[in-house]
């Protein structure tokens, strides 16, 4: 009778209160914190939403480079806040967040994955008329590899504050889906310039972000990704070729779906053929890649006690 009335007495107890307060307060602290470093950003994406057919802007050589000093802030910001937070909690993180696991490819086979399905969805309730999605019309500048620069550096501005910072801030006081919430929906108000589809297109990956830093603990994946995949028609700006445009944009399809494919492939046969015994050699193998070296469909055929480190020799 006592424990329990101390296990009331604990649940109810003011600590528990002020800490649920407190986490109230860090919520609200990272969101205005996310208005002040992406105000420009977010009020020039709410002014296209509301205004999908305005021309698209011109921007001086001094525009630009406004724009990477901005950029080099929020960099700056995001560096010194994950590492404030980091110092504060590197004692009570390992005990809340889970040990890195799976390797660097995983992680960004599964973020490009997330992507090309997001993609693909998009595509479908657009083609519907579900949702729109405007296609911003790229803005005059005066220099491109000033823009190609831009452009790569959006990785570095977004993903450390809005995936590192929320995960780092919030875990073992918030469930992780509610991180996620949290961190898509301040992604997708990011990006409604491109219509309500815009919206739910950088929802859904930047959802698959925060999954993705949270199990795998590679925020450098993600702002390569970001990057290198997501913004690599930028390049068609700096290749002397009238074709650089479909070009650039079909390395990027190609890129998203081979990963989508090869994401959804091992997991499709394991739901499909549930009798199936998949064969690796050695633990390395099991630790370094998610492919199925041999699948065998008689089970019944093989010793389970028996290791097999090297491939099966044909007779």
């Amino acid at each position: 009778m006592a424990r329990s009335l101390d296990a009331g007495s604990v649940a109810h107890s003011p600590r528990r209160g002020l800490t649920a307060a407190g986490t109230a307060v860090m919520v609200l602290g990272l969101v205005a914190g996310w208005v002040v470093v992406y105000f420009i950003g977010l009020v020039g994406a709410l002014w296209r939403f509301r205004e999908p057919n305005a021309l698209a802007p011109t921007l001086t050589l001094s525009d630009q480079w406004m724009d990477l000093a901005v950029g080099l802030v929020q960099v700056t910001v995001g560096a010194a806040a994950i590492a404030a937070v980091y110092f504060v909690r590197r004692r009570t993180l390992p005990a809340v967040w889970p040990l890195r696991s799976g390797t660097a490819l995983e992680a960004a086979v599964t973020w490009c994955a997330a992507i090309g399905a997001a993609s693909a969805l998009l595509l479908v309730l657009s083609r519907m008329d579900v949702l729109r999605f405007s296609f911003s019309i790229p803005a005059s500048v005066e220099s491109d590899w000033l823009a190609v620069v831009s452009a790569l550096a959006v990785g570095l501005r977004e993903e450390p504050i809005l995936v590192a910072l929320p995960v780092l801030l919030l875990v073992g006081r918030l469930p992780i889906w509610g991180i996620i919430l949290l961190s898509a929906t301040m992604r997708g108000l990011l990006y409604v310039y491109f219509g309500g589809g815009g919206f739910l297109w950088a929802v859904c990956w930047g959802a698959a972000a925060v999954w993705v830093f949270y199990r795998y603990r590679r925020l450098w994946v993600l702002i390569a990704v970001h990057g290198f995949v997501m913004n690599v028609q930028v390049f068609d700006r700096v290749i002397p070729s009238e074709n650089a445009a479909t070009i650039m944009q079909w390395v990027n399809i190609l890129i998203l779906f081979t990963a989508l494919l090869w994401w959804v492939t091992p997991r499709a046969l394991d739901s499909f053929l549930p009798n199936t015994v998949a064969v690796r050699y050695g633990d390395a193998t099991v630790e370094a890649t998610p492919m199925v070296a041999e699948v065998v469909l008689n089970p019944e055929k093989l010793d389970p006690d028996s290791p097999r480190r090297s491939p099966p020799v044909k007779p």
